[in-house]
């Protein structure tokens, strides 16, 4: 084996889960395992270094008393330099054994019935600091009345938080009371635009909150420090007279201490067990019903991040805006991230009550960022960029046989799906964006005009009139 295919062999995650997948197609022995399992799923175990352990739901003395021996030799040597040694653990050999086959992240590679109609199957466990949420099933959760909207980009310095800002204006404007937050908790910056330093700043920050409720905070003393600790109004509603109000939470505040050593805690499960994204919905929860918000818009720092992940595939949003320019560098990362969607379909199933039905894709909308105007050589630029998102979505639609009515394949030019994108025009003037300190900003007929088809479909899309 050269070095090239030993390499190929510690990197090529998914080629290897396909070529297990075929084994326990192909091997005769398969039928065996089937019955051994009586109808439990094998678990593939990747560790924190990309190894692999097989699971199994029997006992190790049932295993080796089955005629199961040779096909747990052929899949660890389909696994090759990856897989541990032991390569095989059963369910006596484990501790909380429970824990895997109920893990909430459980990705389905494997499930058919044999000729017998024995079901085998093998799920992927994926053992991750970082990310896990992207691909965790979503559970119902409770969201109150609030309208959420996420702002969200792969790439930074595309004008997501200046449109976030206006947008939040353009329903304050119709009486909204509006909740920003803060939640790009490794670059923050948001809050700083919206809040004016000193006194104007909040006590804490949502990194402070998250924190406390970790820590044990009774459920009184987190919806206390949300009222009172967290969030404050922003000075542009007096300035501009708004007849709603913006509200920041922002990710620290004048108060915050050590801030850095609590980001680095923030994404694990509380000492309660609860999940990262979990917690980021009682927040959301506790601060909305606190401060009686209409609509909520949640900036998450940009790129494949954690707060990305737990907003865009579990908060359950009503809209999630993803902001884009047309470059290789924007398709390829998005491709990216849909092509890594993909792999667990059970995403795209409608996960709440009946009677507020929410699918992922559905809740998707594309954001032209920094559309220039069409002239020399950007003649096309928009044309362009809505073929290539069109391309980049697809990913992430059904294919359309024309037999399935369920089916999610909205056609190219379809102005209602995810990838027909909402237009941001580009103007110099919007290069240092600054409201608090040059108001004069958001009033400007040009810089209004920029927003206008973004801040049209976007207030529609919230219902907001």
């Amino acid at each position: 084996m050269s070095s090239m295919q030993r390499l190929q062999g510690l990197l090529d995650w998914e080629s290897v889960e396909r070529n297990l997948v075929g084994v326990l197609r192909q091997n005769p022995q398969s039928r065996h395992l089937g019955v051994l399992l009586a109808g439990e799923a094998l678990i593939l175990v990747r560790n924190w270094y990309g190894q692999l352990v097989l699971l199994l739901p029997c006992s190790r003395d049932e295993l080796e008393r089955s005629p199961c021996a040779l096909l747990m030799d052929e899949l660890k040597k389909t696994v090759g330099s990856l897989a541990l040694s032991p390569w095989t653990l059963c369910r006596d050999e484990l501790s909380d054994a429970a824990s895997y086959w109920t893990d909430r992240s459980l990705l389905q590679l494997f499930n058919e019935k044999d000729a017998a109609g024995k079901v085998l199957t093998l799920l992927l466990l994926e053992r991750q600091d970082k990310d896990r949420d992207w691909l965790t099933r979503p559970e119902h959760i409770e969201t109150g009345a609030t309208k959420r909207c996420i702002f969200f980009s792969v790439k930074g310095g595309v004008g997501r938080s200046s449109a976030l800002t206006m947008l939040a204006i353009a329903c304050a404007q119709r009486g909204k009371r509006v909740l920003v937050v803060d939640s790009d908790f490794e670059s923050p910056g948001l809050s700083s635009s919206l809040l004016p330093s000193g006194d104007g700043q909040t006590a804490y920050g949502v990194i402070d909150w998250l924190t406390a409720q970790a820590l044990g905070a009774d459920r009184t003393s987190l919806e206390r420090m949300a009222l009172e600790h967290v969030v404050a109004p922003c000075p542009l509603n007096a300035r501009l007279a708004l007849p709603g109000q913006i509200l920041v939470a922002p990710a620290y505040g004048k108060q915050t201490q050590a801030y850095v050593a609590k980001l680095a805690r923030i994404y694990r499960q509380s000492q309660g067990g609860k999940a990262y994204a979990q917690r980021l919905n009682d927040f959301l929860l506790t601060t909305e019903m606190q401060h009686e918000a209409d609509i909520t818009l949640f900036d998450c720092r940009a790129g494949i991040d954690d707060t990305a992940a737990a907003a865009i595939t579990q908060l359950q949003a009503d809209i999630s805006f993803l902001f884009a320019i047309d470059t290789h560098q924007t398709w390829d990362s998005y491709r990216l991230l849909f092509k890594h969607l993909r792999r667990n379909p059970v995403l795209f199933e409608t996960s709440k009550a009946d009677d507020a039905p929410w699918e992922l894709r559905r809740s998707l909308r594309l954001v032209s960022a920094l559309t220039p105007q069409e002239h020399g050589p950007y003649v096309g630029y928009s044309e362009i960029l809505q073929q290539n998102a069109y391309d980049c979505f697809c990913e992430i639609y059904d294919e359309d046989s024309g037999e399935n009515r369920d089916a999610f394949a909205p056609a190219p030019g379809d102005t209602d799906a995810p990838h027909a994108a909402l237009r941001i025009q580009w103007v110099e003037a919007m290069r240092a964006f600054n409201p608090l300190i040059e108001p004069v900003q958001l009033t400007d007929p040009l810089n209004q005009a920029a927003f206008a088809d973004f801040l049209d479909c976007a207030k529609a899309l919230l219902e907001v009139r």
